[in-house]
């Protein structure tokens, strides 16, 4: 009888009823928490309207400051221009203020191969034209970087190069070729490919003496195994012109 009487009073397990008071309070929770969930989702909606509306203003923002960049870069060269035709001008006057004085002639020579050395005045003669370019597989390896054009115009130079411009850009010995991100600067001018390599001189010597520099060996290099595109054409009549900028560092005086 109290066996019978036993079970009557606990018909129900106490396991399963702490299980169902904690699952009643833990809907009870939820509940709780769903305003909380519906805030969050509101603000995530709210925050993605605002981001597609504003959209449309940032990219007009960005189109307009691109635009005022490629006018203010457009006056600098204009700018560039006008000072490469003044220093042309003045170097003019020079030779004909010493064209007056007798036994200035090597004075002249000098002054037109000072000129010439420093990249201040333009220059016309027959030489290379050289076309670099990345390889096709779009790779990393097979980019032509800053070093690359380096070693080229130093090959250039040590094969006998009077004169050299990439991309229009006349070389002088302080232009810097440097990388920037992705994009390659001449004279801090950022410089899209292919790059054209500009050289007046000999064609035959400088051809042929770049082959045995180590920058011809490296190119050959990139061109054998990296899939870098090099093409060498020759031109009779170069046009380059003088540098944007020319700076003087050092100078001394003398006898005549």
């Amino acid at each position: 009888m109290d066996l019978l009487r036993e079970i009557g009073q606990t018909a129900v397990d106490p396991d399963y009823t702490r299980e169902r008071a904690w699952t009643q309070k833990g809907r009870g929770s939820r509940w709780l928490q769903l305003p909380v969930f519906l805030v969050a989702a509101m603000l995530l909606t709210m925050s993605a309207v605002l981001t597609t509306r504003a959209a449309p203003q940032i990219e007009q923002d960005r189109q307009a400051m691109v635009a005022s960049i490629e006018t203010r870069q457009q006056e600098l060269d204009q700018l560039r221009g006008e000072i490469a035709t003044a220093r042309g001008e003045v170097l003019d006057l020079q030779r004909q203020a010493l064209a007056r004085d007798a036994g200035s002639e090597r004075i002249a020579e000098q002054t037109d191969a000072l000129a010439v050395a420093s990249a201040a005045t333009a220059v016309t003669g027959p030489g290379l034209v050289i076309v670099v370019d990345d390889g096709p597989d779009g790779t990393p390896d097979s980019r032509v970087v800053d070093t690359d054009l380096q070693l080229l115009a130093n090959g250039m130079w040590q094969a006998g190069a009077e004169a050299i411009a990439i991309n229009g850009h006349r070389l002088n010995a302080l232009t810097a070729i440097r990388g920037a991100g992705d994009a390659i600067t001449v004279d801090y001018r950022s410089l899209t490919h292919p790059y054209t390599v500009e050289v007046v001189g000999d064609p035959d010597t400088l051809e042929q003496t770049f082959i045995g520099t180590e920058a011809g060996a490296w190119w050959a290099y990139l061109e054998s195994n990296l899939g870098v595109s090099m093409n060498i054409t020759r031109d009779r009549s170069l046009e380059l012109p003088a540098a944007s900028r020319v700076t003087l560092r050092h100078a001394e005086g003398g006898t005549l």
